[in-house]
């Protein structure tokens, strides 16, 4: 015999779906709701065989004000190897919040195949190229840039700061496999910042390597390494990266006026670290001539001295 007594009427049965039917609407409302929309993009097209169209996607910061009189600042993000460019124009990693209160723009090329941070080849004309594209709907500064890259994008980030030295203001390298040569000494290149971890061994030996010989010809490029570390990028090596590019971008803040910045020199650094203890002092302590020349590392504000270590008693 067939036991009815716990049945659940069919009113009721018909309600639990009606409840579960409007429930999965309303989730995927939010799934289509929360799909983030791809950044905006120019199109450039080249001469180079794997890449007769470059796509170049940026990233416009809250608040942008056409009105305003200064220009707005570019970062120059190279990603990864053929990395495509709308993931790192999303404002990723920390990126976004940053442009936002500095007010910058944020661009990021597609190149892919080939030795594409080579700029001289093609892929330096198709990023100026793209940047006029931009300026035509936005008020940017085409020179002046900010670059940063990792792994082949940090190849691109030094190698396109010395292909167009007047064009730059400062620039940091992640990982990179590939310098510049180091031009005549009387050349005058942007400031630069240069990172690697100590277990990406050849990259490594490469960056250091590369650091020690700008400092013989007393250029300023600072140096940090992190321990333990393979072909990864830290989020520590980005914190330095974004404090370092915003000293620059706040020092000369005037190359965004239509008045020209009434002096390139750069203020002597404030602080000194030590490579191997990973710790700073005060450029006037007396501990700084117990670290090795080849261990030292001029800091150009507290807070780029904070990001890249600890203060030393």
């Amino acid at each position: 015999m067939r036991n009815d007594d716990h049945a659940m009427p069919a009113c009721s049965v018909l309600t639990i779906f009606r409840v579960i039917a409007l429930l999965l609407c309303c989730w995927g409302s939010d799934v289509l709701q929360a799909a983030p929309k791809p950044p905006p993009k120019v199109t450039v097209r080249t001469h180079d065989e794997a890449n007769k169209e470059v796509d170049f996607s940026f990233r416009v910061p809250a608040g942008y004000n056409p009105d305003r009189e200064e220009r707005y600042r570019v970062l120059v993000l190279f990603g990864g190897r053929n990395q495509g460019s709308a993931v790192n124009a999303t404002g990723r990693l920390g990126w976004g919040p940053w442009a936002d209160r500095l007010g910058i723009f944020i661009v990021s090329p597609g190149y892919k195949n080939g030795m594409y941070w080579n700029p001289a080849a093609w892929s330096g004309q198709a990023l100026m190229n793209a940047l006029l594209a931009i300026r035509k709907q936005y008020r940017i500064c085409t020179d002046k840039l900010l670059f940063y890259g990792y792994s082949a994008g940090g190849q691109c980030a030094n190698l396109f700061a010395a292909w167009k030295p007047g064009e730059v203001r400062a620039w940091a390298s992640h990982a990179s496999g590939v310098f510049f040569p180091l031009p005549d000494p009387r050349v005058k290149l942007a400031p630069g910042l240069v990172t690697c971890g100590d277990a990406d061994r050849a990259r490594y030996l490469l960056s250091r390597g590369f650091v020690q010989r700008c400092r013989a010809q007393g250029r300023r490029v600072l140096w940090k390494s992190f321990p333990n570390h393979g072909h990864d990028v830290p989020p520590r090596s980005m914190e330095l990266a974004r404090a370092f590019l915003e000293f620059y971008h706040e020092l000369f803040k005037q190359d965004l006026s239509p008045i020209p910045p009434r002096s390139e020199a750069l203020p002597p650094a404030p602080f000194v670290g030590d490579d191997l203890e990973e710790v700073f002092y005060p450029a006037g302590s007396p501990k700084i001539a117990t670290i090795a020349p080849e261990d030292r590392v001029e800091l150009p504000s507290r807070k780029v001295a904070e990001a890249w270590g600890k203060e030393g008693k």
